[in-house]
Formats: C-alpha cells, sequence, structure tokens
C-alpha cells in the first residue's frame, strides 16, 4: 500500500513523487528560517492548546482504501473533537489555502467533525511575542494581531478531489512516470527544486 501524507493533499503532484521514490531532501537556505520559525509557532500555540483547552497534539490518523490501493496518514496539529491546523506564514492569507483546506478536511473525513480551524500565525523570531497578544475568550475562535482564524466545515466534494488527486499520483507511479509540476512561488522553497528542472532530470532519473 502507497503511504500518501495528508499533507502533500492537492500539492505539486511532482514533489509527491518524488518523496516517494526515495529522493532526498535538500532544502534550499531560503527556505531553512521559514522552517525554523514554524516549528517554533507550532511549539508556542500547541503548547496553549495543550495545556489550556486539553488538546491532544500530534494526533497521528491513517485514512485506508484498500480498493485504490493506497493510505492517507496524516498528523493533526491539535484535537479534541475536532482538529485544528497551525500554519506559520511570512504573509497572513485573505482566505484558506486550497492545499491546507485539503489536508484539514482529511482530518475532518477521519474525526468525522463537521467544522475544524485553520489557525495563521505571521512568522517571527519569536513567535511567544505573537500568541501572548492573542485573544482565547471565545475559543476556539481565536482573534488577535499578526493572526487569522478561519472556520472550515467539512467539504465531501473536496474530499473526493483530494482522493482523486493521490490516486493520479499512484498512477504514475505504477506507470514509473513523472507527473507534471506545478509551477509557482512555491518552488524556490522546495526540497526538491535541486531536480526539478528538465535539464537536470536525466541525471536523477
Amino acid at each position: 500500500m502507497i503511504e500518501f501524507y495528508a499533507s502533500d493533499a492537492l500539492i505539486c503532484p511532482r514533489r509527491v513523487w518524488f518523496r516517494l521514490k526515495g529522493f532526498p531532501e535538500r532544502w534550499p537556505e531560503i527556505a531553512k528560517p521559514r522552517l525554523e520559525k514554524g516549528i517554533k509557532t507550532h511549539e508556542v500555540l500547541g503548547r496553549i492548546l495543550e495545556e489550556r483547552f486539553g488538546f491532544e497534539l500530534e494526533k497521528e490518523i491513517i485514512l485506508r482504501f484498500p480498493r485504490l490501493g493506497f493510505e492517507i496518514h496524516g498528523r493533526m496539529d491539535a484535537y479534541k473533537e475536532f482538529p485544528i491546523e497551525i500554519k506559520g506564514k511570512s504573509s497572513l492569507p485573505r482566505f484558506p489555502l486550497e492545499y491546507h483546506l485539503a489536508q484539514l478536511n482529511v482530518y475532518l473525513r477521519w474525526s468525522e467533525a463537521e467544522y475544524g480551524y485553520l489557525y495563521y500565525l505571521k512568522l517571527h523570531d519569536d513567535p511567544t511575542k505573537i500568541v501572548n497578544g492573542l485573544n482565547f475568550d471565545n475559543f476556539p475562535r481565536i482573534n488577535g494581531k499578526n493572526f487569522k482564524m478561519f472556520e472550515v466545515p467539512y467539504d465531501p466534494i473536496l474530499f473526493k478531489e483530494t482522493v482523486k488527486f493521490f490516486y493520479d499520483v499512484k498512477l504514475y507511479l505504477d506507470e514509473d512516470e513523472i507527473p507534471p509540476g506545478t509551477k509557482g512561488p512555491h518552488c524556490k522553497f522546495c526540497p526538491y527544486s535541486y531536480i526539478c528542472f528538465s535539464h537536470q532530470l536525466d541525471e536523477f532519473l
């Protein structure tokens, strides 16, 4: 059974393919500070969700699709009757990003919850300063500076789209063919950018 990650949902299919084919991750230098700040952000806000509100952190889940030949594995940032996903961003989005919605939707499917929450925090060297300024009085609805919250309902249509996305990647794996990539600003932060250009691919494949 192929093991996809919930965080793979609706991202660049080529990136998913490289991971499953066992290519090593090589994070660009430009991505490393963001990764470090993101880890700190998860730790600081996660600690509050755990200690103050009794949420379980890093809850592992598996959705199995034996007829399709794959599983979706995930690790929810925080879970207690409903999932919460924490996302650190250099700039806060006006609307939730589609692949974040797809990831959260997988967790909603697993938990059979009607709603979940996406918390976006602006990345900072000391995320404690941002988290300490947040208002938790109406939890799980949180508000504050450099923070955005979205209450997200389960979407069965999005879930079907996500399953199809994974199945399409599986077909490329079965045929040992590389899928098309999705080019954009995210490419410069991708751990597989070092091989994801046509003039380099022949050296690795």
